[in-house]
């Protein structure tokens, strides 16, 4: 070992493999990592950037949204959680810590904890497996423009999913495609259906909640360059779901949910055709 690293030749492809997972399962360090594995920290740094290239390459074959017909058989498990019907997917925001970018538009990145970080969009199943991951927005982005700007909206409001929606929280304005909760619930079958919402919703906090438990460098502040820091997450996520399909055990992660109001723009006319879609869903159903 000690002659490779003098001679500055490659080291051997499982062993970049063993540095990266080590530094995404604890988050340390890479001096410390290179210590423990022995190599420098020059190659250490090296091999977790081109492992984590490689990774976060894959997220097509890893994390796939659903085709229609897929969606409506995976609605059924959702149901058999809470007895809510026609659920796609359930969709959150999460903030992932980051050292400053610098440059013009570091405020950018300065959530409203006051910490920069990246606000990064997932939608999951009843798995608790992402569909779907977007890392790259600024932390002080609100949910609702990362969701209105990415590929699955646009591929919603086209219509092919009719009869499927995703559950997000009040963060969300709500579409024909996006139900959110009723604030405040006025009858008994609304507060069944918020009930019903807010049980199914908890597969997306718990899914954050087990990708941060299994890859604690996404519960500090990375000290990655910002084009690094994408693909880690992205590779983490990835790793997430290949595990989940291979059924390593997981430390799930119990979550209370509690309901956050956010303030969003006036309603339109996609909102006003939504709350009806709700209310005729929470008279069928509930």
């Amino acid at each position: 070992m000690f002659a490779c690293l003098s001679t500055g030749c490659d080291i051997p492809l499982h062993l970049k493999m063993l540095v990266t997972l080590r530094y995404l399962a604890t988050g340390s360090f890479l001096l410390t990592v290179a210590y423990i594995m022995d190599i420098a920290k020059s190659s250490a740094c090296r091999a977790v950037g081109e492992v984590v290239q490689l990774i976060a390459f894959l997220a097509p074959d890893y994390i796939k949204f659903p085709q229609p017909e897929e969606a409506r058989q995976m609605a059924s498990k959702f149901y058999d959680i809470a007895g809510m019907p026609g659920v796609l997917g359930c969709i959150d925001c999460t903030h992932i810590p980051i050292q400053s970018p610098g440059g013009n538009n570091v405020e950018m990145y300065r959530c409203r904890k006051g910490v920069y970080s990246l606000n990064v969009q997932g939608i999951c199943d009843s798995e608790l497996k992402f569909m779907h991951v977007v890392a790259s927005w600024p932390g002080s982005i609100h949910d609702s423009r990362i969701f209105s700007n990415c590929r699955i909206c646009h591929l919603l409001d086209q219509g092919d999913y009719r009869g499927l929606y995703l559950l997000g929280n009040s963060g969300y304005p709500s579409r024909e495609y996006l139900q959110t909760p009723l604030l405040p619930p006025r009858t008994e079958k609304h507060r069944r259906y918020n009930v019903a919402h807010i049980q199914t919703r908890n597969c997306i906090e718990r899914a954050f909640g087990v990708l941060k438990r299994r890859f604690a460098c996404l519960s500090i502040p990375l000290r990655t360059k910002l084009p690094n820091t994408k693909r880690i997450v992205m590779a983490c996520a990835v790793l997430h779901n290949i595990a989940i399909s291979r059924r390593v055990d997981i430390l799930d992660v119990e979550v209370e949910v509690q309901e956050v109001v956010d303030l969003l723009e006036d309603e339109d006319e996609h909102e006003l055709d939504a709350t009806q879609v709700r209310e005729s869903l929470i008279q069928r159903w509930f």
